[in-house]
């Protein structure tokens, strides 16, 4: 009798166990961070202005701005506080400030951006850095894996084509 209620056990927790299996194959995924469109926002982004005069990389822990050749700031690389994102339907605004106690927002819209030159280059989202009282505009995205700035048009037809209710040419030029 004895063996009889063991082996019993020992079927009901056999099959506790392959539904169990069964349960966690068709479990869903956990909840993905922050997103803007397709782009996560818990990942490394850029964002650069149609002439590259300037650079933004929002990454987890770092914000860093650098400044190229042509402008007074000519070569600076400042860093902002990293702080998370608001994220709000079709936006992410970092409110921050930089080392030296002025504020900084940094605006990421999601709406294509087309920024010409050669080779024309289109990114998911259209970026907006003001910083204390002058205000930069250009385009953003994820980080390329290789960290240069290259990721060629993936849109069809030229920038003017490319222009519409959801795309952005990045034709404004900096502060002043």
């Amino acid at each position: 009798m004895r063996a009889l209620a063991i082996a019993a056990l020992l079927v009901l927790s056999g099959c506790g166990s392959k539904e169990k299996a069964k349960e966690q194959e068709t479990a869903t995924p956990g909840p993905t961070g922050p997103h803007l469109g397709e782009v996560p926002l818990d990942q490394p982004l850029r964002a650069t202005d149609n002439a590259l005069t300037w650079s933004l990389e929002v990454a987890p822990g770092s914000i860093t701005w650098t400044r190229f050749a042509g402008h007074a700031a000519e070569g600076s690389v400042t860093q902002f506080y990293p702080v998370s994102p608001k994220v709000d339907d079709d936006k992410a605004v970092w409110t921050t400030k930089d080392t030296a106690g002025a504020a900084v927002t940094i605006t990421f819209t999601n709406a294509h951006c087309v920024e010409g030159g050669d080779p024309t280059i289109e990114r998911p989202l259209t970026a907006q850095l003001q910083v204390g009282d002058k205000v930069f505009h250009g385009c953003a995205g994820a980080r390329p894996a290789d960290g240069l700035n290259t990721q060629p048009l993936t849109g069809q037809g030229n920038v003017a084509g490319n222009a519409g209710d959801d795309a952005v040419e990045n034709s404004v030029t900096n502060g002043r």
